[in-house]
């Protein structure tokens, strides 16, 4: 037996070795794509219908149409239909968004690397976790790549808008200040007029109704 478990062991070995480097952060990283796909593109309808009584009991083949219907790129990708298939289910049955096992950073600051993740590539559209916020006020710090109008969202666990308004950037900055009424977990999307990467979101707590470039500088 003790024989056996070392070839087994052996063998892993062999095997993590061989298998290239990212490869579990790779298939990771596709599936978080596929739960900002899904909430960026298909989520907004959801939202409104999420119920267990309306939750799609079809096959993955009887509900292809409809996926396809609202996302036409994922009609030569079956793993990305279903994966789309699958959170939809889950946001039908559980009224919740799926859930992204990524940590939320302290000073909940987000730099470029890691907003790229919460992205779609080609429209640089956002979906990102923000975590849990406590009640207070707050400002909403964005930084992009190049200035454009962009409508921005943060929404709570239950779906209700707490930020929903388009805003011009000025020299790459958005600043929004917004309130919160009731602790919770919160969700951040961001739709661009133009594609334009976020390369850096910071929600900080603040009483002052005017942020100063060096308090939003000492947030990095």
């Amino acid at each position: 037996m003790k024989n056996y478990l070392a070839n087994c062991t052996s063998t892993l070995l062999v095997l993590l070795i061989l298998l290239p480097v990212g490869a579990f952060a790779v298939e990771d990283r596709s599936f978080t794509e596929s739960v900002v796909i899904f909430n960026t593109i298909c989520a907004k309808c959801h939202e409104a219908q999420c119920s267990g009584r309306l939750s799609f009991d079809e096959a993955l083949e009887q509900s292809t149409n409809h996926i396809l219907r609202h996302y036409q790129p994922a009609s030569d990708k079956q793993w990305l239909q279903k994966e789309l298939f699958d959170i939809l289910n889950y946001m039908k049955v559980k009224c919740a968004f799926y859930p992204l096992n990524k940590p939320v950073p302290i000073l909940k600051t987000w730099e470029s690397d890691v907003l790229d993740e919460f992205s779609t590539l080609r429209e640089r559209k956002y979906f990102i976790p923000v975590g849990s916020l406590s009640a207070g006020k707050y400002w909403l710090i964005l930084e992009l790549e190049k200035d454009t109008k962009a409508t921005v969202q943060l929404i709570s666990e239950e779906f209700d808008m707490l930020i929903e308004d388009c805003f011009d950037s000025s020299n790459g900055r958005i600043d929004v200040r917004f309130t919160v009424e009731e602790s919770g977990n919160y969700y951040f999307r961001m739709y661009p007029r133009e594609a334009a990467r976020l390369i850096r979101l910071a929600i900080t707590k603040s009483e002052t109704d005017e942020i100063t470039d060096e308090e939003a500088g000492a947030l990095r």
